[in-house]
């Protein structure tokens, strides 16, 4: 029979006040390469000819609830963000002077 008095849901090992400290290799290493699903920006996908053009394609699962930021061109920066909600999707862009 177990005593689950003595049980805890933390980790066993010691824990320690100690800031972390970086090590000199650290500081070395690359940030992770960015996964190429996320390069597919949905703001640049062609909807061609026949589509309504104020209609974007459906994204894909990987690009909902990313931040986007579109290359700055002509003193404008553009931000998206595409959420589901139910069955239909919602594109957030915001527009930005730089």
């Amino acid at each position: 029979q177990h005593d689950s008095a003595h049980l805890s849901s933390s980790p066993p090992g010691p824990y320690q006040q100690n800031a972390y400290v970086m090590k000199p290799e650290d500081k070395l290493k690359q940030p992770p390469i960015l996964p190429p699903h996320l390069l597919q920006v949905l703001l640049n996908k062609d909807t061609g000819i026949s589509c309504d053009p104020t209609l974007l394609p459906e994204p894909n699962h990987v690009m909902l609830n990313h931040l986007y930021a579109l290359s700055i061109k002509d003193g404008v920066m553009v931000l998206s963000a595409t959420h589901r909600y139910k069955k239909k999707y919602v594109t957030t862009l915001l527009y930005k002077p730089i």
